[in-house]
């Protein structure tokens, strides 16, 4: 009786671990998926405007990429035309066996042109052309899907150098992005 409990004790080890090296195999895939892509949903709808984001798994710590906003109306209230965001994020609370998701702290740079409006002393309207270069900082929590989809949600913002009467002074940078890890 012992020894056929035993038997079943060990076919039972034996099942446990070969599930536990399936998943592990499962996890690893996810750990050599290095690149994501992303579209921010957010300003689509509200801007009108297209922000595509890039990004490259440095460690499961941790990240860079860039962002590319286009405003997709040339009248509107809205004064950015164009930005160019580079971003390094850093991850926090990472507990599970991939990584580069979760709530992370990101700190970026920003080159944006636009265009800006003036009153002269008659009330008049003048518009001028602006481009600014800017620093800033965001946080945010990010869910990726076994297969590889991506949900991000990222809120910060940052000044400007250098700012003209007619240029902004600070930038928002947010949204909800939704993409794909591959």
């Amino acid at each position: 009786m012992i020894k056929y409990k035993l038997l079943l004790l060990l076919g039972f080890i034996s099942f446990t671990a070969i599930a536990q090296d399936e998943e592990s195999v499962n996890l690893n895939d996810i750990n050599d998926k290095k690149h994501e892509f992303r579209i921010d949903v957010m300003e689509g709808l509200i801007v009108p405007a297209l922000d595509l984001s890039y990004e490259y798994v440095i460690s499961r710590y941790s990240s860079a990429g860039a962002s590319l906003n286009v405003s997709l109306e040339s009248d509107n209230d809205f004064s950015q035309q164009f930005s160019f965001t580079p971003y390094y994020r850093q991850y926090f609370f990472n507990k599970k066996d991939y990584g580069a998701r979760g709530f992370f702290a990101e700190g970026l740079l920003q080159y944006a042109t636009g265009e800006g409006r003036i009153f002269d002393f008659n009330n008049n309207i003048e518009e001028e052309d602006w481009s600014q270069f800017g620093i800033g900082f965001a946080i945010g929590q990010k869910w990726v899907s076994r297969n590889g989809f991506v949900l991000e949600l990222l809120l910060g913002g940052g000044r400007y150098f250098g700012g003209k009467d007619f240029a902004p002074e600070g930038f928002f940078r947010g949204g909800v992005n939704v993409g794909y890890r591959f």
